[in-house]
């Protein structure tokens, strides 16, 4: 989720703590992006992701529709290694961020993670019951 409010100064991912630059939006390469994007301030904003860091969208810049309370926008991240600069089209000078890509494999996925942690659990539940047979 993405808020961004001109009242209170750029973007956050919190309805809070809002700052120009907003944070740093990091994905891996061709990713898709799923952005709830919220208008903090009643606003009417559109987000976008210069591919060439100019204060406006061209070409094939992914851009959202214009939103005043929130949308739910989807776009697939450039396969360009590099850093690029997101910004709102109607607040470019005070909403705006950083989007940077990075290579495919950088970012550790959730599902392994969680199947390190699942394995875990799994082996203290063995470790109980086999120590919890000894006693009887």
């Amino acid at each position: 989720t993405l808020y961004g409010s001109v009242v209170q100064g750029g973007w956050s991912f919190t309805s809070t703590n809002f700052t120009s630059p907003g944070p740093v939006i990091v994905v891996e390469q061709g990713d898709t992006v799923n952005l709830t994007l919220v208008s903090n301030d009643g606003y009417t904003h559109r987000f976008f992701v210069s591919y060439t860091n100019d204060t406006s969208p061209i070409g094939s810049d992914p851009q959202s529709m214009d939103f005043s309370s929130s949308t739910i926008y989807s776009f697939s991240a450039t396969n360009t290694v590099g850093t690029y600069e997101y910004r709102c089209y109607y607040h470019p000078s005070l909403l705006w961020g950083y989007f940077e890509v990075v290579p495919t494999g950088s970012i550790p996925e959730f599902e392994p993670l969680m199947m390190t942690l699942l394995s875990m659990v799994g082996i203290g539940i063995v470790a109980f019951a086999s120590r919890r047979r000894r006693r009887i």
